[in-house]
Order: C-alpha cells, then sequence, then structure tokens
C-alpha cells in the first residue's frame, strides 16, 4: 500500500527495530522507568515491567493492533503505549486515528502509527496491514484489541420503530467489521502467539430495552471471540472479552433506564482507564491460561459467572 497523507507516525521512529531509545525531553528513560509526572501511577502495569517478558518478547518489542481510536480504544492505546508497546491505532477514517497519542508516545518513546482503514472486506484490511507494520518496525502482532462500535450506537430506539438502514449500521455492521479484522489479522497473531482481545458493552450480557441492536452486536461478537479461542488455541493465540458497562462509554444519558439495572457495590463510577487496565491484565504474562474469558468491567453490578 503506498504511503498517503491518511498514514503519520508519531513518536521516535527513525531507529532501527531492536535499538530504539525510550526518552522523553531529554530525559532517558528504559524500559519499566517513566517519569511521575507524565505518566500517572494508574498506567503502570498491575504485574510489575521488571516481570514483562511476555508472550512476544519484551512488552518494549512489542506491538499492538488497535482498532477503534476514539473513547475506549484511545484509553486503551494511551495505556499499552504507556506501558511501552508499539501502537498502531486505526479507525475508519484517519482524522479520527491521526492526533491522539502524540504526548503518550513521546513519553515512553513508543512507535505509534495511526491510519483510516477499509473494514468492508478482509482482503481490504488484510491488505493494509503490512504497510502499518512496516511502518512501525515490525513484522507480525503481539496484541490486537479491538474496540470500535457506531458512534450513536448507545442512543435508544424503541424496537418496533427500527428500519432496516439502522439494523445494517448499528447491528450487522459491527459484527461484519469485527468478522473482518479477525479474519485479516489471524496469521499475523499467529507469528507470535499473540493475544486478542474484543471490548463490548455488556448490555451483552443480558440485552436492553431500546438498544437491542448494540446488545445484538454485542453478543455476537462475544460468541464470535468464544468460538475463536476455541479454533486459533492450537496456534498458541488466546481470545478474550472485556465487557464493560454502558457508563465507562460515557452513556450518561441512560442513567435510570432499562439498561440501569444494578448499582455497583464498589465507589464510584466505571471510567475508560479501568477497562484500559482490565485489557491490560488480559495481555500480563500472568493470563496465559485465560481464553474464552469474559471480564465483566461495571464495579460488581452485575455479578454474572
Amino acid at each position: 500500500m503506498a504511503s498517503s497523507p491518511g498514514h503519520r507516525v508519531c513518536g521516535k521512529h527513525n531507529t532501527a527495530p531492536g535499538k530504539r531509545k525510550r526518552t522523553t525531553r531529554g530525559s532517558h528513560l528504559t524500559h519499566g522507568q517513566f517519569a511521575g509526572s507524565v505518566v500517572p501511577s494508574r498506567c503502570r502495569s498491575p504485574i510489575g515491567h521488571q516481570s514483562a517478558t511476555t508472550f512476544g518478547g519484551p512488552v518494549a518489542e512489542q506491538v499492538a493492533l488497535v482498532v477503534g481510536a476514539t473513547g475506549l480504544g484511545e484509553a486503551v492505546a494511551h495505556r499499552l503505549a504507556a506501558d511501552g508497546r508499539d501502537l498502531i491505532l486505526c479507525d475508519r477514517t484517519a482524522a479520527k486515528a491521526s492526533v491522539r497519542l502524540a504526548g503518550t508516545a513521546a513519553a515512553t518513546g513508543a512507535r505509534v502509527v495511526t491510519a483510516g482503514v477499509c473494514l468492508d472486506t478482509p482482503d481490504a484490511f488484510r491488505d493494509a496491514l503490512p504497510d502499518l507494520l512496516r511502518r512501525a518496525g515490525h513484522d507480525a502482532i503481539d496484541a490486537l484489541v479491538y474496540t470500535l462500535l457506531p458512534e450513536d450506537a448507545f442512543t435508544p430506539r424503541p424496537l418496533a420503530a427500527l428500519t432496516d438502514d439502522q439494523w445494517r449500521r448499528l447491528a450487522e455492521d459491527p459484527v461484519r467489521h469485527g468478522l473482518t479484522v479477525l479474519q485479516a489479522a489471524r496469521e499475523l497473531l499467529a507469528r507470535r502467539r499473540g493475544r486478542l482481545v474484543l471490548v463490548v458493552p455488556a448490555v451483552a450480557l443480558e440485552g436492553a430495552a431500546d438498544l437491542v441492536p448494540l446488545a445484538t452486536a454485542a453478543e455476537t461478537l462475544r460468541a464470535l471471540a468464544k468460538s475463536a479461542a476455541r479454533r486459533w488455541a492450537a496456534d498458541g493465540i488466546t481470545v478474550n472479552l472485556v465487557t464493560p458497562d454502558v457508563f465507562a462509554y460515557g452513556a450518561e444519558h441512560l442513567r435510570g433506564t432499562d439498561v440501569d439495572r444494578g448499582e455497583a457495590v464498589l465507589p464510584g463510577p466505571t471510567t475508560p482507564a479501568d477497562v484500559a487496565d482490565a485489557v491490560a491484565l488480559l495481555l500480563d504474562p500472568a493470563a496465559a491460561r485465560l481464553t474464552g474469558t469474559t471480564l465483566i468491567v461495571d464495579g460488581g453490578a452485575l455479578m454474572t459467572p
């Protein structure tokens, strides 16, 4: 794929792979060592950077592909970059993926490639990946995190009033895009026995009145992930899910509605940073035996098995 203005690289990207320097504002930062004023403590690995030799090698030599550049995807990308991974950040348009991570990349020296990509067919996405990996200085993927949802996915719509176009866009397209990403990335994940995490809202677990397209898409993606977990385990690929409550997505307008069924037992709301921490947990070496798992991030509201 030819270079275009829709792609750009942030951070330090002119050092040969394997010899990259982690620097920020003239101060040398080695792997696992961050300036506290730049990277808050909640952005550090819960296990500790000193043990960060993982499925694809040291974290500082890994690359993560994050599909979905806004909202939770942006929080996840910041967390993974803060941990030291290089990033490929994709969305359906380059504008969404082009301006998000310069600060975090500068703090850790992580290489960040951003791009708008076509998700209509696996072939189109598959054709885009080699160039994106080359720009990031890698030839395979260590981790893939999928967070993409339609911008108006959390707008309530009565089931009886849904149009064919709304159903296609809100229920069918998210599943098709998720399938496209999984199909295109499988081979690149298998090269490094990589990990795949899908982030879908917890309405997948119990449904939601007036959010039927979202609940349908989320539960279908969850079933797809569990099927992939079974089929791809032999290749060393783990596939897991993180399911936050809708309020982690900023859907405060749904307070007091059907979707707001349980009060969290832990104080405070679920934040995008909480979701990013859960994703990082599933990418940690200690999670090597987890696959097909759904990790609910809602402060204990559902307590669903």
